[in-house]
């Protein structure tokens, strides 16, 4: 009976991956943020079809055209393709998983290193092949020249003339369900096109501090001596950096034209935030490094960069998962502040709401703003909250 028993275990056993996501799906407070950030990166992915002057489809003298997929910049060819990609990421996964297994390695880093390189070689081939269209001709005024036409769901210019001044401050309606703001723009649309600059801020900004951090947090608690501590000094400088008002001086000094406003936050940012995710990792490699099986890897001589990269880094990544939810909540918020202060010139949540604080009257505006940066805030912030429960070893599993 024994035998059998040992020969046929009775449960399959789960990795750590799945002991959190079985905590998390336990929180509906977690999976309706989840959920939330999903439908905000969509609705930032598909601002131009969702609101916008520039037609899905459009037969004119009997000819069809498709003039809004030849006015997508290649940068949002580029988000919707990193959006697909994400969403096939655990598909791939389960069918890597058999030949991971046997080759040996993981097959979340096989899926990844995948789709990684399709989507270089997808980005360069169309930088290559493609320009961007950057001045679209005028739809709506030729509207009925076309036999058939297939606007956004909100058909209204992005950036409104003086034809749409008659609608400026206008309360919210059936034709703008959000009201529109003092240059006669569309709020809803608005808030369409400024989720793009959120999820910009808070995802590649936490990425490029997160690579950073992780990178050097590695190096530093593995390698100690002088490497840490001439790595823990750099920290330390940076930790000393007021980068609200470094990213004002560096607005102020960068010719216009050189690099866009939206582009030089993200930079900053990236290049100034790794502090908090780089000691989270020296921390995890000072207790990792002396585990069993980390002294049994060196002692089968696997390589430096092999054992970081498959033992030491993936062990570690815990905690910096719940420091980049929080960080992409500061980065959501530290763009809005800089929007409101007129220092960022691009589609902006901040911005919205610097325009409703002129005139207090008109509600709609500031408050469709600040509801928006409010929610995206909150939900990463819950979302911290809930992944950092879960990753908690003390808990039931």
């Amino acid at each position: 009976m024994s035998e059998a028993r040992a020969s046929n275990p009775v449960g399959v056993p789960r990795t750590y991956g799945a002991i959190v996501w079985r905590q998390l799906r336990r929180r509906p407070s977690a999976m309706a943020s989840l959920a939330v950030i999903v439908v905000l990166a969509l609705v930032a992915i598909l601002a131009p079809f969702l609101g916008g002057d520039i037609p899905i489809r459009w037969v004119e003298n009997g000819r069809a055209s498709w003039p809004i997929f030849k006015h997508l910049a290649n940068l949002e060819y580029a988000a919707m393709l990193a959006f697909v990609q994400a969403l096939l990421l655990v598909p791939t996964v389960r069918l890597l998983r058999w030949r991971a297994e046997v080759a040996g390695g993981s097959p979340w880093t096989r899926a990844i290193a995948i789709h990684l390189a399709v989507w270089v070689l997808c980005m360069t081939a169309l930088e290559v092949l493609r320009e961007d269209r950057l001045s679209p001709p005028s739809y709506l005024s030729r509207r009925g020249q076309a036999e058939a036409a297939w606007f956004p769901l909100i058909a209204y210019p992005r950036e409104p003339g003086f034809a749409e001044l008659q609608f400026k401050d206008a309360p919210p309606s059936w034709q703008h369900p959000l009201g529109t703001g003092r240059s006669g723009n569309d709020i809803l649309v608005g808030l369409f096109y400024g989720a793009r600059t959120a999820m910009t801020i808070g995802f590649v900004t936490v990425g490029i501090s997160s690579l950073i951090g992780v990178t050097l947090g590695a190096f530093s608690g593995y390698f100690l001596g002088a490497v840490d501590l001439v790595l823990m000094r750099i920290a330390e400088i940076f930790m000393c950096i007021p980068r609200l008002i470094l990213i004002i001086l560096i607005l102020t000094v960068i010719p216009p034209g050189v690099l866009s406003p939206l582009w030089t936050v993200v930079i900053v940012l990236g290049i100034t935030g790794w502090t908090g995710t780089y000691r989270f990792m020296r921390a995890e490699l000072l207790r990792i490094r002396t585990e069993d099986y980390m002294t049994a890897a060196r002692a089968l001589g696997i390589p430096t960069w092999r054992l970081l990269a498959r033992h030491a880094v993936p062990n570690g990544l815990a905690p910096i998962l719940v420091g980049a939810t929080f960080g992409i909540a500061g980065a959501v918020f530290l763009e809005a502040s800089l929007a409101f202060l007129n220092l960022v010139q691009t589609p902006s949540w901040g911005e919205m709401l610097n325009d409703g604080r002129q005139h207090l009257e008109y509600w709609w505006v500031w408050a469709s703003a600040g509801g928006a940066i409010f929610l995206t805030v909150f939900v990463y912030n819950l979302l911290g909250e809930a992944i950092r429960d879960a990753i908690d070893p003390r808990l039931k599993v």
